[in-house]
């Protein structure tokens, strides 16, 4: 396996700072339902003006970082030349465990208030950079509904997964162990707040 060191060190850089690191201190974490109903619930008589949400760093920043990660990632490891079929699976699987461990990152929220951080704008930048247009988009407009229709960041990350592994068997084949990567990547977010226990938040300005 060829490891282009470059790449790696950049996808790195922009990957492992702490989300929380780019945000203040007067962030409130609303899960998908609360965010939902904050968004659209009309302001009551003498409540004091909220902050728009767009201002919020992470939702400039995160999607330009997950698809710098993306695409550094993506080019850091490749195969060498007539490598046979387990040599040309070291690649995928790298690439596959550095995502994880930036997405492991990416999702630290608070512990204590067991929490993980709902990362959806780095992972369209993300999806984006990694895989082909028709799949990103499939993934990002399954997810996107599907968390509103169950008011859920856990089931809208594994609908898109879900939407991924298909749309990857159909286009990539079944075999593919670029499949089962992209799979579980997309759906990461959900099932690395599972193993951890704790709930996927939004952090929303006050």
């Amino acid at each position: 396996m060829i490891v282009n060191w470059a790449y790696l060190a950049v996808g790195l850089l922009f990957g492992l700072i702490p989300p929380l690191r780019l945000l203040n201190t007067e962030c409130r974490y609303l899960m998908f339902e609360d965010l939902w109903n904050r968004m659209f619930r009309s302001n009551q008589e003498g409540e004091k003006k909220r902050r728009r949400w767009w201002k919020l760093p992470l939702v400039w920043i995160d999607p330009f970082r997950g698809y710098v990660v993306g695409d550094m990632l993506e080019q850091s490891f490749r195969a060498v030349r007539r490598a046979n079929f387990a040599q040309a699976q070291f690649p995928v699987i790298a690439m596959l465990a550095t995502v994880l461990l930036v997405l492991m990152v990416q999702t630290r929220g608070r512990p204590y208030e067991r929490e993980c951080i709902s990362p959806a704008g780095f992972m369209v930048g993300l999806m984006i950079a990694m895989m082909s247009p028709t799949m990103a988009l499939g993934a990002i407009i399954v997810g996107a509904a599907t968390m509103i229709a169950l008011q859920s960041y856990l089931h809208g990350y594994l609908a898109a997964g879900v939407i991924t592994a298909v749309l990857g068997a159909a286009f990539m084949g079944p075999a593919n162990t670029k499949v089962v990567a992209f799979t579980l990547i997309v759906s990461a977010p959900a099932w690395i707040s599972w193993l951890r226990g704790n709930a996927l938040v939004t952090p929303v300005r006050c």
